[in-house]
């Protein structure tokens, strides 16, 4: 594998705004000097050295001490839970840890798959806890959907530890089928840790074409990767920047069909272990009245359509090359049609969908408390709305974007647009495993706004 062009740049530059002449803390490299991948590594980093020292001062004891006694216990969390609390690089080992950080995140953002495995089993033979592996894993921040995607497999399988080859299989499947039907826009963004940390690097906003053709081959997108070849060729750049990536990207007529032979089967056992892990999380199991699929909310429509399509060997479509978002947005309700309904049986009766005049409109909102406004104009009285959640977990932390849903979601007049809407800003913009607690409580919480007027 040759070296990631971008690696010893940014160390580099990173090593002379963070000089190993002292200790460092998480708390300095908040900034912007430290891309926000290194970032998080680091900060991992320092969390799984402070479980380290606590499990080596454990180990330290002996018999001499009674460690049992309630005043020993006390004095011992709490001194634990202060070491683990303020733990730090040494300046002795500053410069490795840097470079390793670095070089791993680097390569990581291009080829996330590879670098993953790697990393969880570098010192495993055979295999490994899941909880170890999903604690590895997060030392990696973006595209946390490849955690997800392990988590669901094992759950599928019940199985408690998974090997190299099982773990490298379900990540390079999802991370294909995840992307097969992303534009140009979606791609960008997808990208966008990588043109960040680029700019750390050498202060253009511009990625290698090596490095953008290595990112999308190990996805299976070779005919973004052949036009990505052909631009280098025509003339004398070795780089692109956001926008020209999304012209060339928009320039291809893309029909997918390269990616379906390896993408194919790739989500059924992750799908079925997502709808299980949602009917774990909902307030019902599932049972014979979720037939009447019209009054079920959005996520449980789709978990109760796709339990059916891959449990029944007559209907289930085992080389369905259609990606996860793609069958999220035909098949919400059971149906085949591209808008979903809120009741597709005629024995149950839709909720009455208010026009958007009757919904209250919150002034343009530039403040917490007109936010505030827009979520009761959106999510109705009767439920509070948990803005920090939906923020963290379904926005990226952006509320900004946030609020820009909301206002969209505000004027449309029909439960049905605001699914698709839901799915396709929400969701589909950010990734995000739509089995999750806080999907399904956004999802909910829009529904109850529209029966709440």
């Amino acid at each position: 594998m040759p070296a990631n062009p971008l690696a010893d740049p940014l160390y580099e530059r990173l090593r002379q705004s963070f000089p190993a002449d002292q200790a460092y803390t998480s708390a300095d490299w908040t900034g912007d000097a430290m891309p926000s991948p290194v970032r998080h590594y680091l900060d991992h980093l320092l969390r799984h050295q402070g479980r380290q020292e606590a499990n080596r001062l454990r180990r330290a004891r002996t018999d001499w001490v009674n460690y049992d006694h309630s005043e020993v216990e006390q004095a011992a969390r709490t001194f634990l839970d202060a070491a683990e609390a303020h733990t730090q690089v040494p300046p002795s080992e500053w410069a490795d840890t840097l470079r390793t950080a670095t070089h791993r995140t680097a390569e990581y953002l291009v080829r996330p798959v590879s670098t993953l495995t790697s990393f969880v089993f570098e010192e495993a033979s055979g295999t490994v806890p899941l909880s170890q592996i999903q604690w590895r894993m997060r030392f990696f921040g973006p595209y946390a959907y490849l955690r997800d995607a392990v988590q669901a497999f094992a759950k599928k399988r019940n199985r408690d530890a998974l090997d190299q080859d099982t773990v490298q299989q379900v990540l390079r499947r999802v991370d294909e089928r995840m992307t097969t039907d992303f534009g140009a826009d979606r791609w960008v963004r997808l990208l966008d840790p990588l043109f960040d940390t680029a700019q750390h690097a050498t202060s253009q906003r511009q990625v290698p074409l090596s490095l953008l053709r290595a990112f999308f081959e190990a996805k299976n997108a070779t005919r973004i990767a052949d036009r990505l070849t052909a631009h280098e060729l025509e003339g004398d750049t070795d780089a692109a920047d956001p926008d020209t990536l999304r012209r060339l990207i928009d320039g291809i007529e893309e029909s997918g069909t390269e990616r379906h032979d390896a993408a194919a089967s790739s989500f059924d056992a992750d799908l079925q272990a997502s709808t299980e892990a949602a009917r774990a999380r909902s307030s019902e199991p599932a049972s014979s009245d979720e037939r009447d699929r019209g009054a079920a909310p959005m996520w449980k429509q789709f978990a109760q359509d796709t339990t059916r399509r891959h449990s029944d060997p007559d209907t289930a479509d085992a080389d369905d090359p259609q990606p996860l978002w793609t069958q999220f947005q035909k098949h919400p309700s059971g149906s085949n049609n591209n808008a979903p309904s809120s009741s597709p049986t005629t024995e149950s009766k839709p909720q009455p969908s208010p026009p958007a005049s009757q919904r209250t409109a919150p002034p343009s909102p530039e403040s917490d408390d007109d936010l505030s406004t827009l979520e009761r104009a959106v999510f109705g009285a009767s439920t509070p709305p948990k803005r920090d959640l939906y923020v963290q977990k379904l926005f990226q932390g952006d509320k900004e974007d946030y609020r820009r849903v909301l206002n969209r979601l505000r004027e449309i007049e029909s439960w049905s647009t605001a699914s698709q809407t839901i799915a396709s800003d929400v969701f589909r913009a950010h990734q995000v495993n739509i089995y999750s607690d806080a999907a399904v409580h956004f999802t909910n919480a829009v529904e109850a706004g529209f029966k709440d007027t």
